[in-house]
């Protein structure tokens, strides 16, 4: 391109104003001398030859530069939305980890218990009793609570009391039923407390801040274990539902002559003796919330 450049500015610069070249007749007449119209002419020319160079090679660099300079953009641009996704899938684990822990701990809504259900699930609960060839146990049984418990809390555990000393699964197949007393009335065959866990000791000596007890008459739970349950059984699979339908059955098992690890786990695998002390050991067994075979019996 620069050798036809440089051909192409001679020739300009050998032509006059009318591209024609001075020659003199017989070759005894001298050139011409060109005008100071075609010099300006000749610059003019050669200014815009130089430009279009100028241009040509900045246009040839940049056709160089280009494909080396998109990749490099690419390359960029991948790694952004790589690191995007990354962080969005890093999230999305962190909110999937979350969710399965708070799992456990969430309490399936239920109804509130009207007096036509109760009679439902106490006609239930009778019509196991009477199948199970068990003597007859029909208990009465008021609701209190100890310490700052609020009023919510103290709803939910009047209904979770009765729907579970009723339900089929549990103490109606050793012959017993359940019904709702008044204080006021003086007819408890035993009260179930709601108690925070500094007040559990005002009830004996015995009792414990970590767990729930059982004193005479008084079956107390402890509100700690009841809004948390343990990890251990959590860990193991019990859901904070099924905690309390369980610390419900155990405690309650006591007032109906149960002590303590009276059985202990038969086997790995198999469900824990509802009256194991499961809040501090299953060994191997999985959780059980219900009296086993075995459990189906009352002295008290």
């Amino acid at each position: 391109m620069a050798s036809i450049s440089h051909s192409f500015i001679g020739s300009v610069l050998e032509t006059d104003g009318s591209g024609a070249q001075a020659s003199g007749r017989s070759g005894r007449r001298a050139k011409a001398r060109p005008s100071a119209a075609v010099y300006r002419v000749r610059r003019t020319v050669v200014a815009l030859i130089a430009v279009l160079v100028v241009l040509a090679i900045v246009f040839a660099i940049h056709a160089l530069a280009a494909p080396k300079a998109q990749p490099q953009a690419n390359d960029a641009e991948q790694t952004a939305a790589q690191a995007a996704r990354k962080r969005k899938a890093a999230k999305a684990r962190a909110k999937a980890r979350r969710e399965a822990a708070r799992a456990p701990y969430r309490i399936p809504r239920q109804p509130a218990l009207t007096d036509q259900s109760r009679q439902d699930i106490l006609a239930k609960a009778q019509k196991v009793a009477d199948a199970s060839g068990k003597p007859a146990h029909q208990y009465v049984y008021c609701v209190g609570t100890r310490g700052n418990v609020e009023d919510s809390s103290m709803r939910v555990f009047e209904n979770d009391i009765f729907r579970t000393l009723n339900n089929p699964k549990g103490w109606p197949r050793a012959g017993a039923t359940f019904t709702l007393g008044s204080a006021d009335a003086g007819n408890c065959d035993f009260t179930m407390y709601l108690a925070q866990a500094n007040q559990m000791t005002t009830f004996s000596a015995d009792c414990s801040d970590e767990y729930s007890c059982r004193v005479g008459d008084d079956v107390i739970v402890n509100e700690d274990r009841w809004n948390g349950a343990t990890k251990q059984l959590i860990k193991a699979g019990l859901t904070l539902q099924r905690y309390r339908e369980m610390v419900i059955n155990h405690e309650v098992g006591h007032r109906l002559g149960h002590i303590d690890n009276e059985q202990t786990c038969a086997g790995p695998g198999k469900p824990a003796p509802l009256m194991q002390e499961q809040s501090m050991a299953l060994d191997g067994c999985k959780p059980n919330e219900w009296p086993t075979d075995s459990e189906l019996w009352i002295t008290e």
